[in-house]
């Protein structure tokens, strides 16, 4: 794919040499002139010296031909302007931008932004994962949060040990999408007893995250 990216520093760096491994074309657009000639040294790809906000850039930077444009600057009033010009004059159809304030993250998604990076939400993530029970693993969030999957360790005290799934009085919204035991995975059935050490893979809202591990993890 052709892939427009907007801003600078290592974020912009690491993740332009990572899509460019996956075999992406990638053109960064600057408007800091040192490091875009400092990017033009270390990036196989098109550097762009300029502002994204003005078309004129968009324009020289190929925007009628990208596939995606991810727009991750400092600024959300300039993620979200560079994004809809994308759009309205360039027709890009899938647009991405990073949202450093949360209370924008509704207007972004109003205004047709295909998807938004809450930097503020991401970090509490990880937050999260790093300081929760041994017996959790957070594995990823999809469509900007709204879906998790994570990994739950069946403990002693836990209502679901010994018991068949056909048996559990689950929220329809969680799914059980594979059960590991003794490093082999099973495909979870409804006569599928659960073990002491299983290790569940559970797909849910966020919202009923906690009582899946309620009812797999034990309190």
């Amino acid at each position: 794919m052709n892939i427009i990216l907007v801003g600078g520093g290592k974020l912009i760096y690491h993740l332009a040499k990572k899509l460019i491994s996956k075999g992406h074309f990638i053109t960064i657009i600057n408007k800091d002139q040192e490091l875009a000639a400092d990017l033009s040294k270390d990036i196989n790809g098109t550097i762009v010296f300029g502002d994204a906000s003005e078309k004129m850039v968009l324009e020289d930077a190929g925007a009628y031909k990208a596939d995606v444009l991810v727009s991750l600057t400092q600024k959300d009033h300039n993620n979200l302007f560079i994004c809809k010009m994308a759009k309205k004059y360039f027709g890009v159809k899938r647009t991405t931008a990073l949202v450093n304030n949360p209370e924008n993250e509704n207007l972004f998604t109003k205004l047709g932004i295909n998807s938004i990076f809450n930097i503020t939400d991401l970090i509490s993530s990880l937050i999260e994962q790093s300081i929760s029970s041994d017996n959790i693993n957070n594995l990823t969030m999809i469509e900007d949060g709204k879906l998790s999957i994570f990994e739950v360790e069946v403990e002693e005290n836990s209502a679901a040990a010994g018991k068949e799934i056909k048996e559990m009085d689950l929220p329809l919204t969680i799914i059980l999408g594979g059960i590991i035991r003794n490093g082999e995975i099973q495909i979870p059935r409804g006569g599928s007893k659960i073990e002491v050490g299983d290790k569940i893979v559970i797909i849910s809202l966020p919202e009923e995250q906690a009582e899946a591990i309620k009812v797999f993890g034990g309190e």
